[in-house]
């Protein structure tokens, strides 16, 4: 019998117990919440034209990966990402063009991109995936270097210690549904995880909200099977999430040199999302 717990543990859970605060996705849509200088440093980013542009980019490659994992007709998660693109002020034809490469329907213009993954160790044990999407290799590992090396952090293996997961972001059907309710339709739909969504940065107006955590290659069934029930999509995304017992605490001591770094890393318009495993007091 299931219990009425805020995780759903599947036969094989990856979530342990007791539960233990972890880090969520950290991309230009899943933010990291908790520890006050982990999250002013987030919250201090350069709101630049490098900044803009990234977002922009990054939200067309995905939903170019929508749409050749899971086509259009259909799509929860492309329809949610075409609105999201939307409030960030990506243009129409971008976003058609997207579409439309997607369905390779059309070439990206001459551009032949490579989807690229950069593995990072810092002090402290903290733990950087960094992902690009660049026509130009050897130029975009070198401005992530530069960027990471301000951490002291040098390129090493540490995929082991995260897990690629999905996560979806959605509004409550009306103002009384709680995270019980929530709970019983996400065992229903198959999910592995749920619970309350921290809007750290304010992006959706500090609205209540829910986040769904699934296996990645489940997203897309996921995302369908919660808009099918009438819930609204705020986002949907795959990224790494740290394992419990992989967290580490925030660096007191390499804090200026942290926040450089991630400075720097939102300056490169071709990178489209990178994660630590820092861990999230709250």
């Amino acid at each position: 019998m299931l219990c009425r717990s805020k995780t759903i543990r599947p036969q094989v859970s990856v979530f342990r117990t007791p539960r233990v605060p972890r880090s969520q996705f950290h991309s230009s849509t899943f933010m990291l919440a908790g520890h006050s200088k982990w999250a002013n440093i987030k919250h201090d980013k350069a709101k630049n034209d490098a900044k803009k542009s990234r977002e922009a980019y990054s939200i067309a490659t995905r939903i170019v990966s929508s749409v050749k994992a899971g086509g259009v007709d259909g799509n929860a998660q492309l329809t949610t990402l075409v609105e999201k693109a939307k409030k960030l002020n990506v243009t129409k034809k971008i976003i058609e063009n997207a579409i439309k490469r997607g369905t390779g329907e059309i070439s990206s213009d001459g551009q032949q991109l490579s989807e690229v993954t950069y593995e990072f160790m810092g002090p402290g044990g903290v733990a950087f995936i960094v992902e690009a999407s660049t026509d130009n290799k050897t130029r975009t590992i070198g401005l992530v270097k530069h960027a990471m090396s301000k951490f002291n952090a040098s390129l090493s293996p540490c995929q082991y210690l995260f897990e690629r997961k999905g996560s979806i972001i959605f509004s409550p059907l009306n103002d009384t549904e709680t995270l019980d309710d929530v709970l019983e339709v996400a065992i229903d739909i198959g999910a592995e995880d749920v619970e309350d969504y921290k809007d750290t940065d304010n992006e959706y107006g500090k609205e209540k909200l829910f986040k769904i955590v699934t296996n990645a290659g489940d997203i897309f069934e996921i995302s369908n099977k919660l808009s099918a029930k009438g819930y609204n999509l705020k986002d949907s995304a795959t990224g790494y999430m740290a394992e419990n017992d992989t967290l580490v605490e925030f660096p007191e001591a390499h804090e200026k040199g942290l926040k450089k770094a991630l400075e720097l890393l939102d300056e490169i318009p071709e990178l489209t999302n990178y994660y630590s495993n820092i861990k999230d007091d709250e």
